[in-house]
């Protein structure tokens, strides 16, 4: 037998393919599928199982979360954990089970205890995510069935949801906590499957149609003979060996003609998609000598096929041994690496060898590896040796044809401490702007012994140890003030930050590495450990006014959808199955911002097998305008560009292909050049200094005289704040499918606007609007960012079916939709305010400059801006102007409270502007100039049933204003610099005028059973669904499970505003009731043949019988003076916001936060209050850490992914938040007494930056004599709250 056969490596007989589970039903996938082919890839379009969601494939969001189950090479047992699927190679799996949410219940066979919570606890709004938050913990109580509340919150660090706030996903969930789930009866097998229905026990995998799978097993192809796993799929290859043996003659028969990718997590994947192109993967986790743990004389010896997690627990496992202890200060750290799914996934070695080929990379691993002196063990598979290295030899290696096999971790001396810190973007799931690992042996007489170990990440590709410092510190006493003062100054001389595009600046990574370093001195001088990531558990409070004479509508209930949003058989547009000679797309984008186009040369492209044709502007055969609305003037937007460059990102043309993976990949073949290229205004500064500006629409508006009235005032403020862009990052990608039919087109898309995109694609192609059919299923989030201007992604699918007469589809990736598509533009305001003595306004007058990007076509959305610039505050003189800035970014859009959120931000940073130029309490001054009832607001409008003293009033009680305000006094009075922590306040009121729309609703009785069908209006979390259902079922007096509101369409719902603004809920709520009062009306005839009382099922078929007409269409239209868009009532709301600050990194927490909301009488109190903490944590994540990056030079936006946008996670939410809706408060100009809630409470998020501000404002005066009011700049990340502090290397004491 040959060397080869005895190795089990066949090359001439790969296997055909690989075998698994998929909710207990085996699949077998053969080599048709690339070796790229991701799990998820095959769940959803192979399995036809689209309850597992995709949205970043980048390990970065959590809505593709699956649990598998594996063998365990460790300890010979199946071992079962979740991971991102998309992350996750197909051909790995081999031989797995795999679980989605699908196989753990559904609403024919019952739904899983998991699903059931998160429904119940209104933990879902959009949905998109909600499966993946299932499978997460699902996964969980796998690893670890005695589950803490702390252990749930930590571990949901890799799940991201724009809708909720997070707050009730975390309630549902911690339910499963160890002794919560005793209590309920419940245990791990209760929470594996769902109960099966015949047997009332837990579920052996019985499917819907009967057939049970549950006893399946099966073999994976690789277990016979220890033969290798071997397929090609042309001229790649993907081998698994399955032991070390087979892996060097893997690698050394392909090493020197192929490249060569090892495979462990693949979890890198998600950050560098574009490594170059491999000719052979090879899997190692199969090879069981990579998973040995061993404990030497003197170390412990770990393998390299061991993940994350397996590391942590490994760790902890040997912590209290001699010499180990150091060992908990590792896995702390280790607990802030990537997040759950990443970690259950991916290997340290995989990590090191990210660092390896990427030098920037901040790995953490690296870091504390190489601060405790770890070594790794490399096999040369050459030579079948083996050496071992340090971590910084490591990297100097040349490690092809080489693998690293162990990790060798060494007893330390009692005496050494060690400690870690990482600084991020954002508390969880981020990269380090700055890590830090110290390693130092300290006497008995605080003397250093030996060389100490000072390892930064993040400084520069080339930076690891402070090498100059650590030389310094050899022998020296911690004791010597004078002496630490000195060595810090000397550590901030030596570290030199390089500059990087998409990291903090060089000054704060230098400052901040030696503030670290400070803090760890402070730590060994105080005998204290010091742990960088603690957080108190959160807790909240919610209450509200039940009206139960009017249930059900008005009553607390959870969405009705939920239960199949968790389940996953809630439809998306990208869920719907693929069609027969179904084609897809992908956008080809401009790569500058200012420019024009020469050529553009598709010919590579078009050539690859399986692409079918390349569209460019001169196939449009009507139009060419992404735009077409009939309801004001706007400006033309190309659909593809036809000689000028608008912007960076703007579409060129289309490309259709076979797959949505070979589209893609065709349309980075396509070649641009350009010509007469400039260098682009990229921002409202840019354009003013170049005055760049659009035709303005805009008015100013002017109440009372206020330059007489600023000129009168006692004092007078003047200053500016700023804004910068912002993305919607809904979870649910755009998409569309478009479907040629007999006499038309039918188009299925997650848009807003129907009504616009039905005239948008007719005009494209040059047809008339009724033969195109647009249908709305749902929305998986959009806040704006899926509205008519962003059609786009219908449009050009929609000109490729009906030019090829063939269904064509298309997703709009994260990277792309940032790049192609507009978001919340970056605003300069420029104000003045004169105050009397007591701080009441006298005259305000502002400036705002608004970054509308190419065109100005959304510049109606600043109306916002000009009616709520006054907030909550009364002015009798103001002046408001809107400036409309011309920049080369896409049409800047809508994004929740798109003029309201920056007014209110305004208008906070005047009032404390003004606070602190009087030297008065905030508080005080925003108290006295409350809004009162008779008043005139900025618009002119008189107000009417002003609720906000009221609210102002309770929540000083509800909040214990002056009780929490003297104990912060207390607390912020001791602190120093070297206590680091700085707590402070903030009240702020919001005042917003709901403006109305017109929206069509359809009501249908089927005489058969009774039952009702409404229509009308887009559902997309807000729980517009919901809340028609409670209205309708209330005023027929039907059950609501009767009810069904289906998805919106153009034929039904024509000529419809689009869902926005607030108030379509509300709206659509009104449209519906009245559709019922016309019902009513027309049933009477038959009701009179009946006494009283007669069921509602035997009135609807004497109708049938009278022909009375069961199918009712109302268009709602104000009634207000002034009609659609005319003020009708405001909102009002009050909130306290309380926040600790680290001074010396930047970071901070939010302790508390009170919201009080009229609500009027809420139409559902649960869905309200679900979106004042979805809306409020969006305003957070703008305000504190949330920006568009462009380049300077191209334009292009260069943080298009998941790895450098960070909206918040669960650990940024308030870790007391306590909500009110304000009881006894019914709106007379609101349908039933109800206000409109999704975009208002944005705004109240202000709080927490300004409460940031007075923190880093205090923390200030107390290293600087600076107690002036600095400019609000927003977002204030980390980065800029301690740069604002301005601490340097000399207010360090000790």
């Amino acid at each position: 037998m040959s060397r080869d056969e005895t190795l089990g490596f066949r090359r001439n007989t790969p296997v055909e393919g690989i075998s698994f589970t998929l909710n207990e039903k085996l699949y077998r996938a053969d080599s048709v599928y690339d070796v790229t082919t991701s799990l998820n890839d095959y769940i959803r379009d192979g399995a036809g199982l689209p309850g597992t969601k995709v949205m970043c494939k980048e390990g970065g969001c959590g809505c593709c979360a699956v649990t598998v189950t594996k063998p365990d090479h460790s300890t010979g047992k199946d071992t079962s954990f979740s991971i991102n699927s998309c992350l996750c190679p197909l051909y790995c799996v081999d031989g797995w089970k795999i679980t989605t949410t699908e196989g753990l219940g559904n609403s024919k066979d019952g739904f899983h205890p998991i699903q059931k919570r998160i429904a119940e606890f209104n933990g879902t709004q959009c949905g998109y995510c909600t499966p993946g938050m299932v499978m997460n913990m699902y996964g969980l109580l796998h690893q670890k069935p005695d589950l803490t509340k702390q252990d749930i919150e930590d571990n949901f660090d890799g799940n991201i949801c724009r809708c909720t706030g997070y707050r009730p996903i975390l309630d549902a969930m911690r339910t499963f906590a160890g002794a919560t789930t005793v209590g309920q009866g419940l245990d791990i097998e209760d929470l594996s499957k769902s109960s099966c229905e015949r047997t009332g026990k837990s579920c052996t995998g019985c499917q819907s149609n009967g057939s049970c799978n549950g006893d399946t097993k099966h073999t994976s192809k690789a277990d016979d003979n220890h033969r290798m796993f071997h397929i090609v799929r042309g001229d790649t290859e993907w081998f698994r060996p399955r032991s070390l043996d087979q892996l060097c003659h893997v690698i050394t028969r392909n090493g020197k003609t192929r490249k060569v990718c090892q495979v462990a997590g693949n979890t890198a994947s998600g950050i560098y998609k574009h490594d170059e192109p491999f000719d052979t993967y090879v899997d190692l986790q199969d090879i069981q000598e990579l998973y040995t743990t061993q404990t030497r004389r003197s170390s412990v010896v770990v393998g390299s096929n061991v993940t994350l997690t397996v590391l942590m627990e490994t760790l902890l496992q040997f912590a209290p041994g001699q010499g180990y202890l150091y060992f908990t200060d590792i896995v702390a750290h280790l607990r802030m690496v990537g997040n759950v799914l990443v970690r259950n996934a991916g290997t340290w070695a995989g990590n090191l060898m990210v660092k390896y080929h990427h030098p920037e990379f901040p790995s953490d691993v690296f870091t504390l590896l190489e601060a405790v002196s770890a070594r790794v063990h490399v096999l040369d598979h050459s030579t079948e040796t083996e050496s071992d290295h340090g971590l910084t030899e490591f990297l100097q290696l040349d490690m092809s044809g080489k693998t690293i096999t162990r990790l060798e971790l060494f007893q330390l001396d009692s005496r050494t401490r060690v400690q870690s810190f990482k600084i991020s973007p954002r508390h969880q799931n981020a990269h380090a702007y700055v890590n830090a690992a110290f390693c130092m042996v300290v006497d008995s007489q605080n003397r250093v012994v030996g060389r100490p170990s000072l390892v930064f990440g993040g400084i520069s590709p080339n930076t690891i140890h402070a090498s100059k410092t650590e030389d310094l510190m050899m022998g020296k006493c911690l004791s010597d003030a004078s002496l630490l003062q000195d060595i810090l100054k000397y550590l901030f001389a030596e570290l030199q930050p390089t500059q990087q595009k998409l990291s903090a600046s060089p000054e704060y990574r230098r400052q901040l590495a030696v503030n670290l370093f400070y803090k760890f001195l402070l730590n060994l001088r105080n005998g204290e450990e010091g742990d960088n990531s603690y957080r108190p558990l959160s807790t909240s409070r919610q209450t509200f006014e039940n009206v139960p004479s009017e249930w059900p509508l008005k009553e607390p209930m959870p969405k009705l959808t939920a239960p199949l949003q968790a389940s996953g058989e809630a439809v998306f547009v990208d869920d719907l199955p693929a069609m027969k000679n179904q084609l897809y797309g992908a956008f080809v984008l401009t790569s500058v911002a200012n420019g024009k186009l020469v050529d553009i040369d598709a010919s590579k492209a078009v050539n690859i097998p399986g692409v079918v044709r390349f569209f460019t502007a001169k196939d449009i055969p009507g139009g060419n305008n992404a735009l077409k609305q009939v309801s004001f003037p706007q400006q033309r937007e190309e659909l593809f560009c036809s000689g000028d460059v608008k912007h960076a990102g703007q579409q060129i043309g289309f490309i259709v292909a076979e797959s949505q993976s070979l589209a893609e990949e065709a349309s980075r073949q396509v070649s641009v050049t350009y010509t007469d290229t400039k260098t682009p205004i990229l921002s409202v500064q840019d354009a003013i200094l170049n005055n760049s500006y659009h035709a303005n629409p805009l008015k100013e508006t002017r109440i009372g005289a206020p330059e007489d009235a600023m000129a009168a005032s006692i004092s007078t403020v003047e200053g500016q704040c700023t804004m910068e862009n912002l993305f919607h990052f809904y979870l649910e990608n755009n998409a569309a499918v478009c479907v040629p039919s007999e006499d038309g087109l039918d188009v299925y898309t997650p848009n807003q606007a129907l009504s616009g995109v039905q005239r948008a694609i007719a005009a494209v192609i040059g047809q008339p609007c009724n033969y195109v059919n647009v249908t709305v299923p749902r929305i998986g989030g959009s806040f704006g960012g899926k509205n008519i201007g962003t059609a786009p992604p219908c449009i050009a699918p929609a000109l490729a079916a009906y030019k090829l007469n063939r269904p064509v589809r298309t997703t709009v990736g994260l990277a792309t939709a940032m790049e192609m598509l507009g978001n919340r533009g970056s605003i300069l305001a420029k104000y003045q305010a004169g105050v009397d003595g007591d701080g009441r306004l006298q005259a305000v007058t502002v400036d705002v400059y608004c970054d509308c990007g190419y065109t100005s076509n959304w510049v109606y959305n600043y109306l916002g801006i000009l009616a709520d610039i006054d907030g909550g505050y009364f002015c009798p003189n103001r002046r408001v102007r809107i400036i409309l800035c011309h920049t080369n970014k896409p049409t800047s859009q809508s994004m929740r409270a798109p003029g309201n959120y920056p007014a209110g931000f305004i208008v906070e940073s005047v009032m404390e502007h003004v606070a602190r130029f009087l030297q008065m309490d905030p508080d005080v001054v925003k108290e006295r100039n409350l809004y009162h009832h008779g008043q005139i607001s900025s618009l002119g409008y008189e107000m009417k049933h002003c609720s906000l003293s009221r609210l102002w009033t309770k929540l000083q009680e509800t909040a214990e204003i002056e009780r929490r305000k003297a104990e912060l006094d207390v607390f912020n009075k001791v602190i120093m610099i070297n206590d680091t922590d700085q707590i402070s306040w903030n009240l702020q009121v919001i005042r917003q005028i709901i403006f109305t729309g017109m929206y069509n609703h359809v009501g249908t009785e089927h005489e058969v059973d009774g039952t009702s069908v409404v229509q009308g209006g887009v559902e997309m979390g807000q729980g517009l669904y919901t809340k028609v259902a409670q209205a309708v079922a209330s005023s027929l007096g039907i059950p609501i499970a009767t009810i069904k509101v289906r998805p919106n369409t153009s034929h039904v719902g024509v000529n419809n505003f689009p869902t926005a603004g607030s108030s379509t809920s509300e709206l659509a709520v009104g449209s519906a009731l009245r559709c019922c009062e016309i019902l009513k009306e027309r049933m009477k005839p038959a009701r009179k043949n009946f006494a009283e009382g007669a069921g509602w099922l035997t009135v609807v078929r004497e109708c049938s019988k009278l022909g009375i007409e069961l199918a009712a269409k109302h268009k709602w239209k104000p009634e207000c003076e002034g009609g659609a868009y005319s003020p009708a009532y405001c909102a009002y709301a009050v909130g306290a916001s309380e926040v600790e600050l680290d001074v010396l990194t930047g970071e901070n927490h939010i302790r508390r936060v009170d919201i009080i909301y009229d609500c009027g009488e809420s139409l559902n109190p649960v869905v309200d209050v679900g979106q004042i903490e979805g809306a409020f944590l969006m305003g957070v994540g703008g305000l504190l850490m949330e920006r568009v990056v462009y380049d300077e030079v191209t334009g292009r936006v260069l943080n298009n992914s998941t790895w450098d946008y960070k909206p918040p996670t669960c650990k940024d939410i308030p870790i007391d938040w306590r909500i009110s809706l304000l009881p006894h408060a019914p709106c007379q100009q609101g349908i039933r007494g109800s206000k409109a809630v999704g975009e208002p409470p944005i705004m109240l998020s202000t709080g927490v930056f300004f409460a940031l501000k007075h923190a880093v404002g205090a923390a200030r005066y107390d290293v600087t004599p600076d107690n002036t009011f600095h400019e609000s700049a927003a977002p204030m990340t980390v980065e800029r709250t301690h740069q604002d502090i301005g601490v340097v290397v000399e207010h360090l004491q000790f």
